[in-house]
């Protein structure tokens, strides 16, 4: 088992967009943390590249070999969802933490295989959500909690972006590439730990691919509804057809009020409003300073990954929180196929299979 005397080492895999703007900085930032290790494609510089900015830690084109000889005690997985679960299979393999970027994988099938390697590894893994982690989502869990809006009965969120696709990658579905997986993953999360696992779900789905980019095949205009136990619903607009100003925002409605995030992160840190006879903003619902640029969102849920590790508990983004969100996808697209509102899997239920 990897030491916990020292700080925690770390092998980064995919040094891409997300590696270098989030999570190489926060394994920097981090004081209980130290990046040692960067492996990336054979000929390509970015391995080489990400390393002169972060004290050329060694470099890797090799998968196996960095498993080998990087000396980590905790693999970061930020490659593209195709290669999740191969590469954090292999790590736990190899005696090493994991966090993987979301999704875990590109279906349920593939989170399984990852939740009984770690279970039979005994080690700590977990997979990002670090929307969690924003005073957004916590001062809205401690205001539904203490009844500021009465009984929680629904919400709704939208997210609408163009594709944000700085590698020009060919957006596939078979990639695990659909937005649903790699935006709505969030708000599906998000929605999880606010009203627990739905019991159905209903999804229409279209693919416009409005600047007809040749063997693209991913939707880009979702509709999804999550029915929750008792009649609650959760609905979900994912819209990336449109060249034009982002809109990303979120309502929780209870029998006594809303609560209403008009921006949400991470292209926003608004603070959040709570709407009775007056709408009034919660002023300590920001995460970052007022006025400042966005926060590293990473940061905090690394370190509470590194605090895992240190104290032998889960760290609050699981694998299993994270297949149950592949449960609702695979549904949803289950949904999207036969036109019926299709039911989700219990957890509990696939495993067993």
């Amino acid at each position: 088992m990897p030491s916990t005397s020292k700080p925690l080492t770390w092998l980064l895999v995919g040094p891409g967009d997300i590696a270098t703007r989030r999570v190489a900085p926060a394994l920097l930032a981090i004081p209980d943390s130290r990046l040692v290790a960067i492996c990336g494609r054979a000929g390509s510089p970015k391995a080489a590249a990400l390393a002169t900015r972060t004290g050329h830690p060694a470099v890797f084109d090799d998968y196996d070999r960095a498993l080998a000889e990087s000396g980590a005690d905790a693999v970061y997985v930020a490659t593209q969802p195709r290669l999740h679960a191969t590469m954090v299979c292999r790590a736990l393999a190899a005696g090493k933490h994991v966090f993987c970027e979301k999704p875990l994988g590109r279906d349920t099938g593939e989170c399984l295989a990852m939740i009984r390697a770690r279970r039979a590894s005994g080690l700590v893994a977990g997979c990002s959500n670090y929307r969690l982690f924003t005073s957004q989502f916590r001062t809205t869990r401690r205001l539904i909690e203490e009844g500021r809006i009465g009984r929680l009965v629904g919400g709704a969120a939208v997210d609408y972006e163009p594709f944000y696709n700085p590698s020009g990658q060919t957006l596939r579905l078979s990639d695990g590439l659909s937005p649903i997986l790699t935006l709505g993953f969030y708000l599906i999360n998000i929605a999880q730990h606010l009203f627990g696992m739905p019991e159905a779900v209903f999804a229409m789905l279209s693919a416009f691919n409005p600047d007809q980019e040749p063997g693209r095949d991913v939707d880009d205009l979702d509709n999804l509804l999550l029915r929750f136990l008792g009649g609650r619903q959760f609905a979900i607009r994912l819209n990336l057809t449109s060249h034009a100003r982002i809109r990303h925002s979120y309502e929780f409605f209870g029998t006594d009020g809303r609560i209403v995030w008009p921006g949400a992160p991470p292209h926003f840190d608004l603070p959040i409003e709570v709407v009775t006879n007056i709408a009034r903003s919660v002023a300590d619902s920001t995460t970052g300073a007022s006025g400042a640029e966005p926060p590293n969102w990473h940061l905090p849920m690394i370190a509470d990954f590194i605090a895992a590790v240190r104290e032998g508990r889960p760290p609050l983004c699981t694998f299993e929180s994270a297949t149950e969100t592949a449960l609702i996808t695979d549904a949803l697209f289950r949904s999207a196929a036969s036109g019926r509102l299709e039911r989700v899997t219990p957890l509990a239920e696939a495993l067993a299979d």
